[in-house]
């Protein structure tokens, strides 16, 4: 069953293979050579992208669920706003308001402050900046819950079995709570991984050259939208099966209740 699910990809490329013009994109002509290239090459920003959004989102959710079990009031409630907040804004109106707008409120800002180090060079990102932050936070605000979910799935008297041990609170968390979390955890992070992946087509509308983006340029250039779409459709297969199938691997060697 595993291997066949591994040949999704390739079988329905020979079954469309019949279907439209194949020629200017496949290799063996110089035109077939650069327009193949040119869609595959956009691969390397669509796995960056998601590389680091899926670290750097992963810390945002981790960081998120341990301040969202504080016992001071005012850390729980600025948890709650993040993921309320990031949760609610669509992804595509968040990524043109951190790379269109957030320069210019940062510019408003008095020079004192618009000249930190910090600010300064976000307001002078490049696209795949942007979209990296962008992505991260949106990511982060939903791997937040999951990560929550995990941690509390954790019995409170293995907890206090820790502690009776002598065990501090960092301890507890790195030697009971994650490990166990963690196994819980995988089936709805890899869920929110493989939208990560997806969503990171979005990218391409502040100007990333991820794979989507190169697809819509080069179909406004040579106009064969079925096969620049379906080309582009097995890519992105290609890539999530092969996510799915780490996930799968990674779920059977640490079972929940292993």
């Amino acid at each position: 069953m595993r291997v066949s699910r591994l040949l999704y990809a390739p079988a329905a490329a020979l079954l469309l293979s019949g279907c439209g013009n194949w020629a200017p994109l496949l290799p063996g002509t110089p035109a077939g050579d650069k327009n193949f290239w040119a869609l595959v090459s956009g691969l390397e920003y669509t796995l960056l992208l998601s590389v680091y959004t899926i670290v750097i989102g992963s810390l945002i959710g981790l960081i998120g669920a341990v301040m969202a079990r504080s016992r001071r009031a005012v850390v729980r409630r600025t948890v709650w706003l993040y993921v309320e907040a990031f949760r609610m804004v669509p992804l595509f109106v968040l990524l043109l308001w951190i790379y269109y707008a957030l320069p210019i409120a940062i510019g408003e800002l008095p020079p004192a402050i618009a000249g930190l180090p910090g600010l300064d060079a976000l307001r002078r990102m490049e696209p795949f900046t942007a979209a990296i932050i962008g992505l991260s936070l949106n990511a982060g605000a939903f791997l937040v819950e999951i990560f929550r979910a995990g941690i509390e799935s954790v019995r409170r008297s293995q907890i206090d079995a820790g502690m009776a041990f002598g065990m501090s609170r960092t301890m507890v968390m790195r030697r009971i709570i994650l490990p166990q979390a963690v196994r819980r955890m995988l089936p709805p992070m890899t869920s929110q991984f493989i939208s990560i992946v997806k969503d990171s087509s979005l990218a391409g509308v502040i100007g990333v050259m991820e794979v989507t983006r190169r697809a819509t340029l080069l179909q406004t250039q040579i106009l064969h939208p079925m096969e620049i779409y379906t080309f582009l459709t097995l890519e992105y297969m290609v890539i999530l099966i092969l996510l799915t199938a780490l996930a799968r691997h990674l779920e059977r060697r640490y079972p929940q209740h292993g």
